[in-house]
């Protein structure tokens, strides 16, 4: 892996920890999920559109496989997005993050690798699960999936679930853009663009949660619509030139901001137990640096 493609993922992961912070912050549900979706077709359209004036057949020309590729990434965002609010919504984000963030690149890595024949070193692989450790140890460690609590069973549940379509959508996306050649850009904004559709019989059905949604989270909305796609668009270029099974787990030193967020402003405490989980992570990075 390059410099330049570690500072990408650096950088995606920074973001991604900042835009999950306001989603924790707005606690909102379908509706929310909805009106980022249109958010972001909104706002993004014109970049788009820019973007391809001089490589229209980037858009004009997609096979059958491409937008079979596309329609699976954009329906499996839509669960991902579903189940990342519905935990916030019934738990904590110190542990819906941390174990979506844990389990989605630790799946995604196997299946890279076992499914994809992606190379792996001894120290690669090392770095690999230095990085899952060091997100299991700040989500709490055994501690927090022994706590039998309605909301820790709630966070580990939804954490979980969430990884899972984090691995999926990693995979799909990931083999998108390096074997089928689709553009970051024109992925996410495609992958956006179909959930828009699929979602958009909710205009019919729950038009005063979404007005109420929508006064009460206009500006989280806003934000987040603006930001979250650069994070997503930027790993999609990493993973153009680096494993899908280095780039998914190193994504996630994205779990080193949400810790410091965590304590500088919510005020959360643990902070030995966050010091031996960026500890773990930084190995895991070098790691995955190693050559």
């Amino acid at each position: 892996m390059t410099l330049t493609t570690f500072a990408l993922v650096i950088l995606a992961a920074f973001i991604h920890a900042s835009w999950n912070l306001l989603a924790k912050k707005a606690a909102g549900g379908a509706p929310f999920v909805l009106l980022g979706v249109f958010a972001v077709a909104l706002i993004w359209g014109p970049v788009v559109l820019v973007w391809g004036w001089n490589r229209p057949e980037l858009i004009t020309d997609l096979t059958t496989t491409q937008w079979l590729f596309l329609a699976l990434s954009a329906i499996v965002h839509i669960a991902y997005a579903l189940a990342l609010q519905r935990g916030y919504q019934t738990a904590d984000y110190g542990v819906v993050y941390p174990i979506a963030r844990g389990t989605g690149p630790l799946i995604a890595s196997i299946v890279a690798i076992v499914f994809l024949g992606e190379a792996v070193t001894l120290v690669s692989a090392l770095g690999i699960f230095a990085i899952v450790s060091g997100i299991f140890v700040l989500a709490g460690g055994l501690r927090a999936l022994r706590d039998q609590s309605p909301r820790a069973r709630a966070g580990v549940k939804w954490g979980a679930t969430t990884g899972a379509c984090i691995a999926a959508y990693t995979t799909i996306d990931g083999y998108a853009v390096k074997h089928l050649l689709i553009a970051p850009i024109l992925l996410d904004y495609v992958c956006n663009a179909l959930r828009a559709i699929f979602m958009s019989p909710m205009l019919l059905t729950h038009r005063e949660e979404i007005r109420a949604e929508w006064k009460k989270n206009w500006r989280y909305i806003v934000i987040i619509s603006i930001i979250s796609p650069i994070a997503y668009i930027l790993v999609l270029t990493a993973m153009q030139t680096a494993p899908i099974s280095h780039v998914a787990p190193l994504r996630e030193i994205s779990m080193l901001f949400a810790a410091f967020f965590g304590v500088k402003l919510l005020r959360e405490e643990r902070f030995g137990e966050k010091l031996v989980g960026a500890a773990l992570m930084v190995i895991g990075v070098v790691g995955l640096l190693w050559r």
